[in-house]
């Protein structure tokens, strides 16, 4: 059997998809559903290599009649990944990360360094803060509201913003590579039933904005001090202040 371009081609680009829409679900619970789904397939073409026809018109019948119902269970999963099929040069991001690891958002050490130290800070005192930082995806879709800020990331500026009694306290504020570019934003909100009901509007917003891009959303409670890492919709509490600098290192550097 002769494999032609086109036959390269095509298996590269059923790869591209199936790759974004696995990173679209992965610790989500529409994973199972995405490999029942892989599974399912990969028997209905044994069923047609050995040619049980009973039984592939049965599957063929389940894949024809369920797409629409595919489309309803995997809306979230599917408007975001079109979200980052249009988004500006895709095509270089998605070969990038296939031949390196890390990411290729340009943030410094020392903004990493600032962030962390103020979470460090913030949940000692139990300040109330949501901090989106913004990795591939355009947030601008999303930050239409808000002030707009220029200034570069740093503890003093970051201190004065969250203060209590700041009228910038309420709200996200908005990074972008290492510049503070908004402040006082109000994020989509999410209305997923399994968020717990203890969790308040901070993490709703911080998770609603993580349904919708990859941004990295950081989180501390008022009433805990706790520092919520949550990103891809998956919210992970960070119990030490090592952790954090790891995590953000591991997806900005």
């Amino acid at each position: 059997m002769k494999i032609s371009f086109i036959d390269i081609l095509d298996i590269f680009l059923v790869f591209i998809i199936l790759f974004q829409v696995y990173r679209l679900v992965y610790s989500t619970p529409a994973l199972n559903i995405f490999y029942g789904i892989i599974a399912t397939f990969i028997f209905w073409k044994i069923v047609e290599i050995y040619e049980m026809k009973l039984l592939s018109i049965v599957i063929s019948a389940f894949f024809k009649g369920g797409f629409l119902a595919l489309i309803i269970v995997f809306q979230p999963e599917i408007r975001k990944f079109l979200l980052i099929v249009g988004s500006k040069n895709f095509f270089k991001k998605f070969i990038f990360s296939l031949f390196f690891k890390k990411s290729n958002v340009s943030i410094k050490t020392e903004t990493i360094d600032s962030i962390v130290k103020s979470c460090a800070i913030f949940s000692g005192d139990k300040t109330g803060i949501l901090i989106v930082i913004q990795l591939h995806q355009d947030l601008k879709e999303f930050i239409q509201n808000g002030d707009e800020m220029d200034a570069k990331v740093n503890i003093s500026i970051l201190e004065s913003i969250f203060y209590k009694n700041s009228p910038l306290h309420d709200g996200a504020v908005i990074i972008i590579g290492n510049k503070i570019v908004r402040t006082r934003a109000i994020l989509p909100v999410s209305y997923d039933k399994e968020i717990p009901s203890r969790l308040g509007l901070r993490h709703r917003a911080a998770i609603g904005i993580s349904e919708k891009t990859d941004a990295i959303c950081l989180v501390i409670s008022e009433e805990t001090g706790y520092i919520s890492y949550i990103k891809d919709q998956k919210r992970t509490i960070i119990t030490n202040i090592n952790n954090l600098k790891m995590k953000l290192e591991e997806d900005l550097l």
